[in-house]
């Protein structure tokens, strides 16, 4: 974990499609803005919801110039994005410890101890009823459903299987409309796919021993075209079965094996971090 200023520590992963650059840029480039707004707001969970959305309004941002104008959007291309989960642990004024995880798409943090495992975050796809209400809630054409069954699985506007992530233009509301004819097809203001994080914040107690911060390929995921994995369940058992002998770093690559032999066949990121 890394040590980021105003008190704070951070693990996060990114985990890019589409290309690398974003996720890249994320990983060089994120913490900086977890450090500015947490100094600006009283507030862990609106500064971490400042945070994402402003770090996705920079990769987003139009390129300067006048070929700049003329170009797509976004760090790697229009098409180009990436799934962020991150871990902050943080103190209130009375010394009390806490973990703030917050995620936009479907890397997770996991908390870990010896009553189990809880996964903090949310898992942001179109198959989720929520994700599915909250897009088709904005579509301009209700002949046309923005979450479609495309290739096996749930996709918004037939193309991206995720609801939430950073980057991805050519899926959101932008003045110059990559990929889409303004006026046509009333798609302009985008589809729906937003970088805003769900946030939960609680008090560690002596009870949490393990923080786990994962991309999706680390999960079970056969629904969704992801083949094998881990369940959150089976993260924690081996956590309790080699915590006590290997460090975190020895921990995270247990845990990419388990999920590769288990019939993963995505990319997989972990991060480890002991509490006690």
């Amino acid at each position: 974990m890394e040590d980021i200023g105003s008190g704070v520590t951070m693990a996060g992963v990114f985990d890019g499609h589409g290309g690398y650059a974003t996720a890249e840029w994320l990983s060089q480039n994120f913490s900086k803005y977890i450090e500015k707004y947490w100094t600006a707001s009283a507030s862990p969970m609106v500064a971490a919801t400042e945070a994402f959305l402003a770090a996705d309004r920079k990769i987003l941002a139009p390129k300067k110039g006048f070929m700049g104008m003329m170009g797509e959007r976004g760090i790697g291309g229009s098409k180009c994005g990436a799934t962020g989960a991150v871990a902050l642990l943080h103190e209130d004024a009375a010394g009390a410890l806490y973990l703030l995880a917050a995620n936009a798409g479907d890397a997770r943090v996991l908390l870990a101890g010896k009553k189990g495992v809880r996964q903090m975050t949310v898992d942001h796809v179109p198959d989720s009823e929520d994700e599915r209400k909250r897009i088709e809630s904005q579509n301009p054409n209700p002949n046309m459903p923005l979450v479609r069954y495309v290739g096996g699985t749930w996709r918004v506007g037939g193309l991206l299987a995720l609801s939430r992530a950073f980057g991805d233009a050519y899926m959101k509301g932008t003045g110059q409309f990559e990929g889409i004819q303004a006026g046509s097809d009333n798609y302009s203001s985008g589809f729906g796919v937003i970088a805003e994080p769900d946030i939960t914040n609680v008090l560690l107690t002596k009870d949490d021993s393990w923080i786990v911060v994962a991309s999706d390929g680390l999960f079970e995921n056969e629904i969704r075209g992801g083949g094998g994995g881990l369940s959150n369940d089976q993260v924690g058992e081996l956590l309790q079965k080699f915590g006590g002998k290997k460090s975190c770093k020895e921990l995270a690559a247990i845990l990419c094996d388990a999920a590769e032999a288990a019939g993963s066949t995505d990319d997989i990121t972990v991060v480890v971090a002991r509490l006690d």
